[in-house]
């Protein structure tokens, strides 16, 4: 996409305010592995297959941290992955002579950096202690933690989950292994991309320095074990604990009344419409002339029409891209439709549009960049901030409801050569004052982008999030923050005429809504109106198709009203519950005991392809894995699994399936599960 998200090909990464270091050990540290996965692995790597790496290709090691796999091959040390001496480590804004390490990340992967240190003489020695500082480093904004590891011979001897932004001294009696020469192994595990330091790490007699581990580490042997989802070896009790309570409090954690209204829209348009349709632009510099923008044929009605017709149910205009101009008469600017030749200077883009979305069922949203490359104010921070400040209340304040507003995090220097810094807590503020029933995306506390530009989120995807504090502030930890699935019918997010022919097909639409309405998201599809202001032929005419296949799919329920029996139904919450065809109701099992399976009588075999699960979300997210099931002459046979359920989740079935009986088996989740609705849909074939 041409707005630059949190993504590293895009300036929002580097130029948005990270999150100030962690003083404390925070929930959110326990639950990076399953809210914020990394890049898919590739298939020659994917599975519980570990692989163990060395800087001397072929040297065997003298221990061992953890045991790899038959099968795993040696490399050199790489993937970002660090381990070297520093004169001064900073923790907590205390310098501690140090080692640096840094875990493997690059390709997405996740890993332990060890270094090794051998012959070890501790000959004359009785009574040794290896002391140390954990800490992280300073400057980063991570808070996922690392697990600290050290080895004596290969035997793991001490652990410990560490996330907190001060050292911490440790001791560690090597006792047992006085009189003798030994080999350590120092190794950090990463729980997501994190910074760690060993802070003057010795092994002292009393008062005596017997080996100093920094100065040592030129010539130790530096290794990475690479793996995909969970460390090698016990997990620390200190972090055992931390995600034993963070399921507690992660199921608690509900959606607000905007949030909810936001996520049973499902599937919502953007509109990219501007000075970059008439210069065949993706960025406008911010020097254009008012005067180009002209769309002589401009029809907001069929822009309503065409989404009324598609099934869409929101729209969000861009009011202002990076390059300024704006789509309506701002008192704040000259650089808008006023000075235009569309409607004589008098057009206001935003009312036209926000009056026939409402004339046809379809709620209206608003992107506002704050990048803003023609005001030259901007990098005068206080100044722009009003500013921005004054267009919200314009955009806000006059034209009715609006149900989303949408800020992306692109920044860059003003013409003083500063960089702007965003005044986020004053623009939310005007957004809850003028518009309280408006979700705030992307770079804001309600709606989070799902971190690509293919509409497509995660198999495993939580709305119960840690909580980013530029966004929801210091004080929180974890928070409700659901996805948002963006994603072009085109190529490019403004209109170019040369892309007539590269809309997206009837199938590569159907994988993305079923890979983010299906998947506990919201999609938000971009449909950019041409040079005439309509929506072109090709792009309605696929969302025609498009909303055709699933009329068909969707149309009927084969589960609705069947009869239904679990294995535990709480009072007032029966099996019958989930297939009754009410938002309000919904099949919760009498305990937390699992697995808890729900059965599905069809009176006679119904053939389907297709599988619908929801959760009743107004009471939070809990299911962490469940199984779909048929009856066969040799019992019950799997059909399909998978993780997260949330608001809703999809689950295409090839080949069609027929059968009288179905089993949802809750396999596991945070506390009882609360299922709203069981489906079953037979899609048509595609030609």
């Amino acid at each position: 996409m041409n707005h630059p998200f949190f993504c590293g090909r895009h300036s929002c990464r580097r130029q948005t305010p990270s999150p100030s270091r962690t003083t404390r050990i925070r929930l959110s540290d326990c639950l990076q592995r399953e809210t914020f996965p990394g890049p898919a692995l590739p298939p020659s790597r994917r599975g519980r297959r570990l692989r163990r790496a060395t800087v001397t290709a072929g040297l065997a090691l003298a221990v061992s941290a953890g045991p790899a796999p038959a099968g795993s091959r040696r490399e050199s040390i790489g993937r970002g992955a660090r381990f070297e001496g520093r004169p001064a480590c900073s923790c907590g804004g205390i310098r501690k002579k140090g080692i640096f390490a840094h875990p493997p990340w690059k390709g997405g992967v996740k890993g332990r950096v060890i270094g090794t240190f051998s012959n070890i003489d501790m000959a004359a020695v009785k009574t040794p202690v290896f002391t140390f500082f954990m800490g992280m480093q300073d400057g980063h904004g991570s808070t996922k933690g690392v697990i600290y590891r050290v080895f004596v011979n290969g035997r793991e001897v001490w652990q410990d989950f560490y996330a907190k932004g001060v050292w911490k001294p440790v001791r560690i009696s090597l006792a047992e292994f006085a009189g003798r020469t030994v080999a350590i192994e120092l190794a950090v595990d990463t729980l997501g991309e994190h910074y760690a330091n060993w802070g003057e790490p010795r092994i002292v007699d009393g008062s005596r320095i017997l080996y100093d581990f920094v100065a040592h580490v030129p010539e130790a042997r530096k290794t990475i074990l690479l793996w995909k989802d969970t460390p090698p070896g016990p997990l620390p009790a200190s972090l055992r604990r931390e995600r034993k309570l963070r399921k507690t409090v992660a199921m608690n954690i509900v959606p607000t009344p905007r949030q909810i209204t936001w996520q049973e829209l499902e599937f919502i348009a953007f509109a990219h419409f501007g000075i970059n349709t008439f210069t065949d632009r993706e960025w406008g510099k911010g020097t254009e002339a008012p005067s180009i923008f002209n769309p002589t044929e401009f029809d907001a009605d069929q822009w309503a029409r065409v989404l009324e017709d598609a099934g869409i149910r929101l729209l969000i205009l861009t009011a202002k891209h990076h390059d300024g101009f704006c789509l309506w008469p701002s008192r704040y600017t000259e650089h808008c439709v006023k000075n235009s030749p569309w409607r004589n200077g008098r057009g206001d883009v935003v009312r036209e549009v926000s009056d026939a979305c409402r004339r046809h069922g379809i709620k209206f949203g608003v992107y506002l960049s704050p990048w803003d490359r023609n005001n030259p104010n901007y990098g005068n921070s206080p100044v722009y901030n009003q500013y921005f400040v004054n267009q919200l209340r314009e955009l806000l304040g006059n034209y009715g409801e609006i149900s989303e507003v949408w800020f992306d995090g692109a920044c860059g220097e003003g013409p003083n050569g500063k960089r702007q810094v965003y005044d986020w807590a004053a623009y939310y503020r005007v957004v809850r004052k003028l518009q309280p029933k408006a979700v705030i995306a992307i770079c804001g506390p309600d709606v989070r982008w799902v971190g690509n530009e293919s509409g497509v989120a995660r198999e495993t995807e939580w709305s119960v999030q840690p909580a980013n504090r530029t966004f929801h502030g210091k004080d929180k930890d974890l928070v409700w923050w659901p996805a948002e699935c963006d994603v072009s019918i085109r190529p490019g997010w403004f209109y170019h005429a040369a892309q007539d022919d590269n809309v997206k097909s009837l199938k590569q639409l159907l994988d993305i809504y079923y890979k983010s309405v299906g998947r506990n998201s919201v999609l938000l599809l971009n449909i950019p109106p041409d040079r005439r202001g309509l929506f072109h032929e090709n792009d309605v005419g696929r969302l025609r198709e498009l909303r055709n296949v699933l009329d068909r799919t969707f149309r009927t329920d084969l589960a609705a009203g069947v009869r239904a029996s679990a294995n535990s139904a709480a009072n007032a919450h029966p099996a019958d519950a989930a297939v009754d065809g009410r938002n309000a109701t919904w099949w919760e099992p009498a305990g937390d005991d699992l697995p808890a399976t729900l059965d599905l009588d069809l009176g006679e075999p119904r053939t389907f392809n297709c599988i619908l699960l929801q959760e009743y979300i107004p009471k939070g997210q809990r299911v962490e894995a469940f199984s779909v099931l048929v009856a066969t002459a040799d019992g019950w046979r799997e059909l399909a699994a998978g993780t997260t359920i949330g608001h809703k989740r999809l689950m295409p079935v090839k080949p069609d399936v027929t059968a009288a009986k179905v089993r949802i088996e809750i396999r596991k989740s945070r506390g009882a599960p609360l299922l709203r609705r069981i489906g079953l849909f037979k899609a048509p074939m595609l030609p």
